[in-house]
């Protein structure tokens, strides 16, 4: 006898807790290590003269603090699915599909 089971696809799996959880942690810090090196870059460029680019390293160095705390508390929330479908058993029985009933 067959259950209704639906089955667990790979595609279909959410991401663990941790897993998400060190994904949000690593992008933090890429971004907040950014955000340190850019703020003494943007001071060197402003006082040698490089203004535009002192400049954008400043605003980079202003905004990105709030961007990388948007993202690191950006939680996953998917659900899983209700999973891929035993192919066999999406398809429909007809009479003259069915051989083993035949026999």
């Amino acid at each position: 006898m067959r259950t209704n089971r639906r089955l667990q696809g790979v595609t279909t799996a959410p991401v663990s807790r941790r897993e998400d959880r060190n994904n949000r942690m690593r992008t933090y810090l890429y971004a907040m290590s950014f955000r340190v090196a850019a703020f003494p870059l943007s001071v060197w460029a402003l006082m040698s003269g490089q203004l535009v680019i002192g400049i954008i390293l400043a605003m980079a160095a202003i905004f990105i603090p709030s961007v990388a705390v948007m993202t690191a508390n950006n939680v996953d929330h998917r659900q899983a699915s209700n999973g891929p479908v035993s192919p066999t058993r999406a398809l429909p029985v007809t009479p003259s599909q069915n051989h083993y009933e035949e026999q």
